[in-house]
């Protein structure tokens, strides 16, 4: 679906990464990270200096076929236009890209109701709030049910519910087939959605792959807190980072790379009693943190 090899383009250098058709990656990094750059020459708005990108085979720059239809690309340029009302602005896009009436009218009704845009469809673009505008604009980049979804920082201005919905329609949307690429700040929101994170820094490409690997790879430190029922264990034989006792709860920080979690309980409950378990893992921010820290350090 979307292949880079060795590809610069202002900050970012030889960059080479292929995502598969039907995943959502979340792209990751600081400002200035060349992250904004990355979408734009997925989406052609840009051209490579070096190297190659294709979507979907095509160059995206060069290829007409690759029109909105099959690649949308959300950014803070609006979607829409901006003077027109929100169903004026619908209604033109139905226009350029010939959508068939029932089917405009099936889709345009269930964005407007999920991501409640509705009650403004008569209101001019420019003058509705921030959070409403990102859902009429969001609904615009999922009208024509793209092949592609490019996504800039799509949840700015959008309050819980909005996430919520965002997030449901983008997971129902890629079960049918459609690829999505994501950057965001809101890290909570990446780690729901994505099945793969990549990271760049400075303009390199720095990482690729599941969160799950993400975690064991640079940061495989996790904490266990348990309240105990029995008497103080002996821990002078477990390979722990660190640990500490705050009256009956015992918390234990350990490299999953070394011990499991299973190993460290079976190892506790042959001595004594634990009435409650839990188990918490570093989030994506304190990963990505990590990740920086070691390249840089």
């Amino acid at each position: 679906m979307i292949a880079f090899e060795n590809v610069s383009k202002f900050i970012l250098q030889e960059v080479s990464i292929y995502v598969p058709r039907g995943e959502i990656v979340g792209l990751l990094g600081p400002s200035g990270a060349g992250k904004t750059t990355f979408l734009k020459l997925a989406s052609g708005l840009l051209e490579e200096e070096q190297g190659y990108v294709r979507i979907m085979g095509k160059k995206p720059n060069r290829d007409a076929s690759l029109n909105r239809k099959r690649v949308a690309f959300f950014a803070k340029t609006p979607f829409l236009c901006r003077g027109d009302t929100v169903e004026e602005c619908f209604q033109e896009l139905k226009s350029i890209y010939h959508v068939p009436a029932a089917e405009f009218q099936n889709r345009y009704r269930e964005l407007a109701e999920r991501l409640d845009f509705g009650k403004v469809r008569k209101e001019r673009l420019h003058s509705l709030s921030l959070g409403k505008r990102m859902r009429a604009e969001l609904g615009a980049a999922l009208l024509l049910r793209p092949e592609l979804l490019l996504l800039d920082e799509p949840t700015v201005g959008l309050d819980a519910n909005g996430k919520v919905a965002l997030r449901e329609i983008l997971l129902e949307s890629v079960a049918e087939g459609m690829t999505v690429l994501i950057t965001s700040h809101d890290l909570a929101e990446i780690s729901r959605l994505c099945s793969r994170v990549a990271i760049l820094n400075e303009g390199k490409l720095v990482y690729y792959g599941s969160e799950k690997r993400l975690q064991k790879y640079f940061v495989p430190v996790e904490t266990m807190q348990i309240t105990l029922n029995g008497r103080y264990p002996d821990l002078e034989d477990l390979p722990l980072v660190s640990y500490q006792l705050d009256q009956d709860n015992l918390i234990l920080h350990y490299n999953s790379g070394y011990i499991t979690a299973a190993e460290i309980l079976k190892f506790l409950l042959r001595q004594t009693g634990a009435a409650e378990v839990k188990i918490s893992k570093p989030n994506l921010e304190h990963i990505i943190l990590q990740v920086k820290k070691n390249i840089n350090g």
